[in-house]
């Protein structure tokens, strides 16, 4: 995962669930169904690193701002805090929603298909 802001990028490279994708999708539907109204936080917590993303509407127009706090331990002194924010559009929303839902799907599928049976 590559978060990208003005001034920052953090790139953490972690094993992550389905179910962390899952609720990661939850998030961003309530956020989007919600048009916004509310703030909807995504936490992902691993032994590593810890992500949090905060969505909130930034104005009127549809503008999403999302705050991300990142702590990564690396168990080596070379441990890595961030925090930043960026903004998007309502629209952008809704599409990564649908293509991490349809990733997800298309990803579970295939490796469904490796088990056997």
């Amino acid at each position: 995962m590559t978060l990208k802001g003005k001034w920052c990028e953090v790139t953490v490279n972690e094993y992550v669930t389905a179910s962390d994708i899952n609720a990661f999708i939850s998030s961003l539907r309530a956020f989007n169904e919600q048009n916004g109204k509310s703030l909807e936080v995504w936490i992902l917590d691993l032994p590593l690193v810890r992500v949090s993303l905060t969505f909130e509407l930034a104005n009127v127009r549809g503008i999403v701002r999302v705050s991300a706090a990142i702590e990564q331990n690396k168990c080596d002194g070379g441990d890595m805090s961030a925090t930043f924010s960026f903004e998007t559009t309502m629209g952008q929303m809704d599409d990564l929603q649908r293509q991490l839902s349809a990733f997800l799907a298309r990803e579970t599928n295939s490796v469904e298909s490796l088990r056997p049976e």
